[in-house]
């Protein structure tokens, strides 16, 4: 009967030994499950851009809303305002840029932001995509040349509304 009792006690301990117990359990780090993935960073708002063309320096306006990963939005320079569409993964963002005029392209702008370190900064790079033989970036010898431009934008910070909390301006005598 001992030997039964000290195998029974061994057999316990041995259970009890490879279940976790609740409190361990509630101080063990979650693993990430798919569903989980990180957030894309919110760059919804107004963005001041410099960004090296082919002629040089430009700058421009940049207006981006953002639901989940989609962006879209407006790109406005000295040639006017122009459409735009892309998407937000963590801190990495992409979109295209589509100019019109005689001869329409498209820029894509790629970059990526950190929250943690400059939340109102974007850094990247942009590229004309899909020019093809239309020679809208012509090198030296009249090739076709899609060169990486480096760009920056900084958030412009909400303006108060101009009419204040008082929208209706005080009556004259």
């Amino acid at each position: 009967m001992t030997r039964r009792l000290f195998v029974a006690v061994l057999l316990l301990l041995v259970c009890a030994a490879t279940v976790t117990p609740p409190s361990a359990a509630a101080q063990a780090p979650e693993h990430s499950s798919p569903s989980s993935a990180s957030k894309p960073v919110d760059v919804s708002g107004k963005w001041q851009v410099s960004w090296q063309g082919r002629l040089g320096t430009e700058q421009c306006t940049l207006q981006l809303q953002q639901d989940g990963t989609k962006l879209t939005g407006t790109f406005q320079d000295v040639h006017g305002l122009s459409s735009l569409a892309g998407s937000a993964e963590e801190k990495r963002i992409s979109f295209d840029v589509q100019f019109q005029g005689p001869r329409p392209f498209t820029t894509r702008f790629t970059g990526t932001t950190d929250p943690t370190v400059d939340p109102g900064k974007i850094e990247g790079t942009s590229q004309a995509i899909g020019v093809g033989g239309a020679g809208a970036y012509l090198g030296h010898a009249g090739e076709v040349v899609q060169p990486e431009h480096p760009w920056t934008a900084k958030r412009i910070p909400n303006q108060p509304s101009e009419t204040g909390s008082n929208p209706t301006p005080p009556a004259r005598n």
